[in-house]
């Protein structure tokens, strides 16, 4: 009898990758697929998506009171000088870069990386946000920490590359290979100062965190037809990896206030969001006007299907597109993209979770979710193409379910509006 051919395919790859058939190499803690694309590796040790932190202080003062609470209760606080656990959080893993190649000559890099930096502060952190004190944040502010810390620069050249990469058509591979090559760099040094991190150094971290929130963003971007494999999936890894950053910033946060940080804070916050009237007008906020009466009419069909045990996440997710629908009629078109990620991390992990089970519920309320990502895709350019992917495979899922497609119409119609 012939002997039988070996088997030479691994079973033990990525799972998120092998749901794609892509080969994984296997690199722990996460592998070079997973790392090179901003998603959370399966082959990461991995935590409960709630372990978090409180804020370290619950007494507060009047202006800390009206800060958005990043976390879920939880008994456990971080000292000031506590190691801070990188395991805990799965989009910190990275794999070993000892094997990743330099993608062009040692004068080639070099040259690359001045024109990137340039075109990073004369072009890039403008186009990032709207107020002048966001874009100091990350034309000054970020790029004087990569001084120190060589992590926060690759994460800065990487974010340039991105944006050329979408600019340049014709040198799209070029500049794709820089953003994944100094992202890479970057998340190898990122994970390296984890090792030692405590509270006190949080300002590198979060500096890092918030350059890989915004990659995450642009992966459609970087994609061969501009266009994600899996954009539900992609979004709830988006979802996890602003979870894991909630254990760096919300413990930080009252010091944060008082820093060259603090527009990461105030402006995508609003102090008197909680004194505003219940439904403001939208008549110049940016999305449609109709709103307030859409989502009454999603939560009657919520309550009248939803089990009993369930409903208050659902309710309670609704209240914050509610929330996000006043901070649209404050900021207009001035809006940042924080007003609209809040949601991702403010929501039930049994949200996100039936999220990625497709679940009904969760797929509709998604939908109407989009309306919001749809009106920042035609401002920032790092937002593109994911609202109007996301609704097509939401549509897909919901293809036998008509009492979810007839919901279903309004956000559709809405982002097509929007996008067209």
């Amino acid at each position: 009898m012939r002997a039988r051919r070996p088997h030479t395919k691994s079973r033990t790859g990525c799972l998120y990758y092998k749901r794609r058939k892509v080969k994984c190499d296997e690199t722990r803690p996460s592998c070079f697929q997973c790392t090179r694309h901003g998603v959370a590796c399966s082959l990461a040790p991995q935590s409960p998506i709630d372990t978090v932190v409180a804020s370290s202080d619950t007494s507060g003062d009047a202006q800390s009171s009206s800060l958005p609470n990043l976390t879920h209760s939880n008994p456990g606080t971080p000292k000031e000088n506590t190691p801070v656990p990188a395991d805990c959080l799965p989009f910190l893993s990275y794999p070993n870069t000892q094997d990743l190649m330099i993608p062009f000559s040692s004068h080639e890099m070099w040259s690359h990386d001045w024109e990137l930096m340039h075109h990073y502060c004369t072009v890039t952190a403008e186009s990032l946000s709207y107020r002048k004190d966001l874009a100091h944040v990350w034309a000054v502010v970020i790029p004087r920490l990569g001084y120190q810390h060589s992590f926060i620069m690759h994460g800065v050249l990487g974010m340039a590359a991105a944006h050329k990469a979408y600019l340049i058509s014709a040198k799209r591979k070029t500049y794709i290979l820089l953003a994944d090559y100094h992202q890479t760099l970057g998340s190898k040094g990122y994970r390296q100062y984890l090792h030692d991190y405590t509270l006190s150094y949080w300002m590198p971290a979060l500096s890092f965190a918030s350059i890989v929130i915004l990659h995450m963003l642009t992966l459609p971007l970087r994609k061969d037809h501009g266009i994600s494999e899996d954009p539900i999936g992609d979004v709830v890894n988006l979802a996890g990896l602003l979870r894991g950053i909630r254990m760096t910033l919300q413990p930080v946060m009252k010091r944060m206030v008082k820093t060259e940080f603090a527009p990461f804070i105030f402006g995508v916050w609003l102090d008197s969001i909680d004194e505003m009237e219940s439904y403001p007008s939208l008549d110049d906020s940016g999305i449609p006007t109709d709103t307030w009466a859409v989502y009454q009419q999603l939560r009657g069909f919520q309550e009248s299907r939803i089990p009993i045990g369930s409903l208050h996440k659902y309710s309670e997710a609704l209240d914050k597109l509610e929330t996000c629908a006043k901070l649209f009629s404050v900021t207009g078109i001035h809006t940042e993209v924080g007003a609209v990620q809040f949601w991702l991390y403010g929501i039930d992990d049994t949200i996100i979770m039936d999220l990625a089970a497709l679940e009904p519920h969760a797929l509709l309320l998604f939908a109407h979710y989009l309306v919001y990502w749809a009106v920042l895709e035609t401002r920032l350019w790092y937002m593109r193409n994911w609202s109007y992917e996301i609704l097509t495979k939401i549509e897909e899922a919901l293809a036998y379910r008509p009492e979810f497609l007839e919901k279903l119409r309004w956000p559709k119609q809405r982002v097509v509006e929007i996008l067209k």
